[in-house]
């Protein structure tokens, strides 16, 4: 069985940090489709808009904490609200260059955040996060 995901998005307005976990995401060859979001309401709007439509929907999002308008802590607000309504399970992982405790805590302490990569992100550590996939219910339609 293969651990590739299907369809891996990453939410980050760093256009540079974006593109670079794209790109070792693609040289990893860890998702079939990857998509980038630079703002987090153009994310949230689209789940909603697909909620319905597993093909478009995400297996996996990449979450930056830190960007101006809908920041990542709203993002997970939002996403919460909606996950239910979501035909397909997905995943959120927060990718941010903090350290800071109180943010760790924080995320661990929301039930939608599956895990927290401090950047700089490696693919390695995207490896590790890919790797269970396999077993879980990701991607899978719900009942």
């Amino acid at each position: 069985m293969s651990s590739k995901i299907a369809n891996l998005w990453i939410i980050d307005d760093d256009p540079m940090a974006s593109f670079y976990i794209k790109r070792l995401a693609e040289l990893g060859e860890l998702a079939d489709i990857i998509t980038i979001y630079d703002k987090a309401r153009g994310a949230v709007d689209y789940l909603v808009h697909h909620k319905q439509s597993p093909e478009h929907l995400p297996d996996v999002i990449l979450l930056d904490l830190y960007m101006p308008d809908l920041d990542g802590w709203g993002f997970l607000e939002e996403f919460a609200k909606v996950k239910s309504i979501l035909i397909k399970n997905v995943e959120v992982y927060i990718i941010s260059s903090s350290g800071h405790l109180k943010d760790i805590n924080k995320a661990k302490s929301i039930p939608e955040v599956k895990g927290y990569i401090q950047k700089p992100v490696t693919k390695d550590k995207l490896r590790e996060l890919v790797k269970p996939m396999g077993k879980s219910h990701l991607g899978e339609v719900k009942p």
